[in-house]
């Protein structure tokens, strides 16, 4: 590992104190979790793909609810279920589009029904005494996707639900452009996800502790367009940095958080 990369990991862990809310799970430090909080927990999970992660937990809180019912059930898998798939998908614009893509909305059917087969509607049970990876290959089955379904293992750990291996990130556009500037000088492609899970596996032993502040940076600092690589804590090790500004202009600016 060369001497920026390692500064670069170095900087990453030293920042991560940002707090993902995941939700109700979230606020339970590691106590028992509620059928009906698991399940809301993973809709909203399954809703975060492709699009604004804030927008997608706004919009599984609102499904979450239409489908309790107002609190008459605690089982919304088996609701989603109960609907045939043309009914499931006609419902789109009623629940108010879930999802930026209709496909995103329509999948939820599916996963439905395999979740009440094999786990009788009750989320906890891919996760619950079971490692890290054991989770990951049950929500690989379930057809959570893959870096869906390493974003909530990830999760799962943050929220002591679940204890172990280490798991990897989640490789979505945030940290592969973050990671693809800074190493390479240029976006990773959404083809080539599995370099973000090699480079973060290389960075740290515990991979999953730099998808926050990966994340953080990118959302922050590290834009698609006119990226504020000044007050990012990354830019001296920074290849994108190196090649598209001049280093000298950096000798007033902090380098870390302090």
């Amino acid at each position: 590992m060369t001497s920026d990369l390692q500064q670069i990991a170095a900087l990453l862990l030293k920042n991560r104190d940002n707090r993902v809310d995941w939700g109700e799970i979230s606020h339970l430090e590691g106590a028992e979790c509620s059928k009906r909080i698991a399940n809301r927990f993973l809709i909203c999970c399954l809703l975060d793909w492709q699009w604004d992660a804030d927008l997608a937990w706004e919009r599984g809180k609102h499904l979450a609810d239409k489908l309790e019912k107002g609190g008459d059930t605690d089982d919304l898998w088996a609701v989603i279920s109960s609907f045939s798939k043309e009914e499931w998908d006609s419902k789109y614009e009623e629940f108010g589009r879930p999802h930026r893509f209709h496909r995103g909305y329509r999948r939820l059917w599916p996963i439905a029904n395999e979740l009440c087969a094999i786990y009788d509607g009750d989320a906890r049970k891919i996760w619950t005494g079971r490692s890290p990876f054991e989770a990951l290959i049950h929500l690989w089955a379930l057809g959570a996707g893959d870096q869906i379904s390493r974003m909530i293992v990830g999760a799962l750990r943050d929220c002591e639900q679940i204890t172990g291996d280490s798991g990897d990130v989640k490789a979505d556009l945030h940290l592969r452009r973050v990671l693809g500037r800074a190493v390479y000088g240029e976006e990773i492609r959404a083809t080539e996800a599995t370099k973000v899970i090699q480079l973060t596996r290389n960075l740290s032993a515990d991979p999953w502790k730099l998808d926050l502040p990966l994340w953080y940076v990118g959302k922050s600092y590290c834009r698609p367009t006119s990226p504020n690589c000044p007050n990012c804590y990354l830019r001296l090790h920074c290849v994108y940095y190196q090649q598209h500004h001049d280093a000298g202009t950096t000798s007033d600016i902090p380098l870390e958080k302090t």
